[in-house]
């Protein structure tokens, strides 16, 4: 070793310091009590100011808002304070009044906020995607991600439970879904070579079952919907699937999962969080999606379709107004089974049966929520694959990496589905749009929001 080295000196010269680096400069700031869970007695809170008025003061903390009376001097300071000022609050509370005993000032804006999140009012879309920051504070609306961070959790855990291993989503790729319903891809630079943002999972998804077996992506989708889309209730350009794959499955084993994970988490949110559906108030009650559901063919739906007065070409999706009119029909979710080759995309394997149908389905909820989940059986071989391709009118250039996984024996036989996360959240909340079940929405047609 060489003497006063200090890349051979011995690593226990340094020893941690029990002593803190750094002086604390927030985690000072305890909290004794949520808003919550404030009762009479004394309490140190740590609160924004929502909203005041002459005598009253509405804070806001993470388990939601509170409106106090005010009373004393120093609780009278704190209502000339700027909106979204940060607190420390020594006080004592009686029959819903607020004595402030001691206080400081944590973070003071520049600016007071003008926007107002606690009494929203009637809103365009496009306002509420503009102010979605602000709206996010409003216990509605946070009980709302809330509860869509809950339905995520429970469906991974549900997974996790069936031996499904979750894998990171890629960001972009050389190409990506081709079967968008009249949406577009959205596209980039990389290092100088054109890449296209994900707007689906379905050939890594693919690739991957290949090694596990069992996999899911909990995966962030970007498409430039059609800006009429905002119309349906149900579209966003930016949204989240949760997409699973799952290897030498067929068809009814991938229904059944989908049906038991919807049955456990609707259950879940029925029992354990009641609470977020009363705060959210779009709904009277919890509502449990109790399986079986329906399953009709997709030729079945056509003439159901028309029985209920539309007008159906074979051979075409299901339009929105038609999909809200059959799952109407049930008062329940129900599947369709069996889309024709010629309306979908490249990655459905034919019914043996008859080559003219997919084996293939979705579900649509009722009450007018429309399509919930997407999925099939996979086309694993590379003549039909390299065919289907062509028909689309795709560049297969584009797509030679998973050409030559399927090539090479490197895609097997699965079937898999995408749920998606925010319009099943709608759904389970009772919106009547998916924006608001959705954190910072991207909407069809609408740009400039954050």
């Amino acid at each position: 070793m060489i003497k006063g080295c200090v890349l051979t000196e011995s690593k226990s010269n340094y020893k941690s310091s029990p002593k803190p680096i750094f002086k604390s400069i927030f985690s000072k700031y305890k909290r004794t009590t949520l808003l919550k869970e404030v009762s009479e007695g004394k309490h140190e809170l740590v609160a924004w100011i929502a909203k005041k008025k002459e005598d009253s003061i509405i804070l806001r903390d993470p388990s939601g808002i509170k409106k106090f009376r005010v009373m004393g001097e120093k609780s009278k300071e704190l209502l000339k304070q700027p909106l979204e000022t940060l607190l420390w609050i020594k006080s004592r509370i009686k029959e819903g009044t607020l004595e402030v005993l001691d206080y400081e000032i944590i973070h003071k804006p520049y600016e007071e906020r003008r926007f107002d999140y606690i009494e929203i009012g009637e809103i365009s879309l496009e306002e509420f995607a503009k102010y979605s920051p602000w709206i996010l504070r409003n216990p509605k609306y946070a009980a709302s991600t809330k509860l869509l961070f809950l339905i995520t959790r429970y469906s991974r855990e549900f997974l996790y439970g069936e031996d499904f291993i979750e894998l990171l989503p890629p960001m972009i790729s050389v190409v990506s879904d081709p079967g968008l319903r009249g949406a577009k891809k959205l596209k980039t630079k990389f290092y100088g070579v054109e890449y296209e943002l994900t707007s689906s999972v379905i050939m890594y998804k693919q690739a991957s079952a290949a090694v596990y077996e069992k996999v899911f992506f909990t995966a962030r989708n970007i498409r430039e919907e059609p800006p009429e889309n905002i119309k349906t209730g149900r579209h966003l350009s930016e949204f989240t699937q949760l997409d699973i794959e799952w290897a030498l499955s067929d068809i009814e084993d991938v229904i059944k999962l989908a049906e038991h994970l919807i049955y456990t988490v609707t259950r879940l949110v029925a029992d354990k969080h009641s609470e977020l559906i009363y705060t959210i108030g779009e709904r009277k009650e919890p509502i449990v999606l109790k399986p079986p559901f329906p399953k009709i063919t997709y030729d079945e739906a056509l003439d159901l379709a028309k029985k209920l007065g539309y007008s159906v070409k074979w051979g075409k999706e299901l339009s929105h107004e038609e999909e809200t009119a059959i799952a109407e029909y049930f008062g329940t979710p129900v599947w369709i089974i069996g889309y024709p080759v010629i309306s979908r995309g490249f990655y459905y394997l034919p019914n043996p049966e008859d080559p003219k149908y997919n084996l293939d389905f979705n579900l649509l909820l009722p009450e007018g929520y429309g399509e919930v989940i997407d999925g099939g059986t996979r086309e694993y071989r590379y003549p039909q694959v390299v065919e289907r391709l062509k028909m689309l009118g795709e560049p297969l250039e584009k797509y030679t990496w998973f050409i030559e996984l399927v090539k090479q024996g490197g895609i097997p036989p699965s079937s898999g589905w995408g749920l998606g996360l925010e319009r099943f959240t709608r759904f389970i909340a009772g919106h009547k749009h998916v924006a608001y079940a959705t954190p910072y929405p991207k909407l069809p047609g609408i740009t400039l929001s954050p």
